[in-house]
């Protein structure tokens, strides 16, 4: 699934030339992330979207065209997962390692907004992601069995 959005991403995202961006949008993301290295814009029919590398962590982030983040997409490993959740994770899933994270932080037009995060774990013989949200509640969300 993760691959469809990638590759249907790309169908139609295109890289945006100079001085297309609004600065004022430029200046805003500059000021949130200064650290930000391997920047890269693209331009969406009504969004932009920066994908960087922030202090070892890749990230993404979806702009409105009139500015507003609507998405905030963080990829990473155990270390930076939330300790309520790794806990739980470990708890429901003891004989699985996790493998890595997807944090997902959806922006609503109200200005709420809701994070949810999809670990990626493995054993021998099989993956799974797990869901979560705040709070640590989990749900399956796929299982695969490795090649043997």
């Amino acid at each position: 699934m993760f691959s469809v959005l990638l590759l249907s991403f790309s169908l139609i995202a295109r890289d945006p030339g100079p001085g297309e961006i609004d600065a004022n949008l430029i200046k805003t993301f500059n000021t949130s992330f200064p650290k930000a290295e391997r920047v890269h814009w693209y331009e969406l029919p009504k969004a932009w979207v920066v994908n960087f590398v922030a202090d070892g962590v890749r990230s993404r982030i979806v702009y409105l065209k009139d500015g507003k983040v609507t998405e905030f997409t963080r990829y990473y490993f155990e270390s930076n997962l939330p300790f309520l959740i790794t806990s739980r994770i470990k708890n429901a899933y003891p004989n699985k390692k996790i493998f890595g994270v997807v944090e997902v932080s959806v922006i609503t037009e109200t200005g709420a907004s809701r994070i949810e995060y999809f670990v990626k774990l493995e054993d021998e013989k099989s993956w799974m992601t797990v869901k979560s949200d705040n709070e640590g509640n989990l749900t399956i969300t796929e299982k695969y069995k490795k090649a043997q």
